[in-house]
């Protein structure tokens, strides 16, 4: 999958990650501390989108979901999609063969199906792409959720919240926000939740499936 995606032409540097990622705990210093977003994924790109003019390329597109929001968002979005998978249509295969710029660029749930130091070439592929006040939009599944990852026999890497923090770092990208993902917005989840929460720190778990992190190009 990822050998059509880019070539595996960069290593990730060990040290630069490990000093991201202490970047990163000085700002959130435990899953606790980062906000929750109750949601489901398209109602956060459908927010996001909201405050986004220009181009938009999703990466790992699958059903182009994304192109459905962008266009209830009018004419100020323009969609390209790019994915490895040629079952489906897009506009892209290979990363290789894109040459335009973008205003945002979308990984939902990607970079958890590729390796770490691939995930670290594809966020900086993504900086090479994007408009100088470009931003990027990352999901993961939240590994202090006791299924999150293990869920999909397809995922590779796992990501603590400040590792993947840390790669988007590394691979220079300024600004990083980082939030908990929980589709659960009834009153009695978060109830629940709240009422749990001393359990859940004291075996370092979290009831949020997944990661936000945005950041921008510079």
């Amino acid at each position: 999958m990822t050998g059509e995606m880019f070539n595996e032409n960069e290593s990730i540097s060990w040290h630069d990650v490990k000093k991201r990622r202490e970047e990163v705990k000085s700002l959130y210093p435990s899953i606790f501390t980062l906000p929750v977003m109750y949601c489901t994924k398209r109602e956060l790109v459908g927010d996001v989108i909201k405050n986004i003019k220009g181009k938009v390329l999703d990466i790992g597109a699958a059903d182009r979901f994304v192109e459905d929001i962008c266009a209830r968002a009018g004419k100020e979005v323009e969609y390209r999609s790019m994915d490895v998978d040629r079952k489906g249509f897009h506009d892209y295969y290979s990363l290789d063969t894109i040459q335009e710029t973008f205003d945002a660029i979308f990984l939902l749930d990607v970079l958890e199906h590729v390796s770490l130091s691939e995930g670290r070439m594809l966020l900086s592929r993504c900086k090479e792409m994007l408009n100088p006040e470009g931003r990027i939009l990352v999901t993961v599944p939240n590994n202090n959720h006791p299924t999150a990852f293990a869920g999909d026999c397809t995922h590779l890497t796992s990501y603590r919240f400040h590792e993947v923090g840390a790669v988007l770092l590394s691979a220079g990208f300024k600004g990083l926000q980082i939030f908990r993902i929980s589709a659960k917005k009834r009153l009695k989840h978060r109830l629940l939740a709240f009422l749990l929460t001393p359990v859940l720190k004291f075996l370092d778990m979290d009831f949020a499936t997944g990661i936000l992190l945005i950041a921008k190009r510079n």
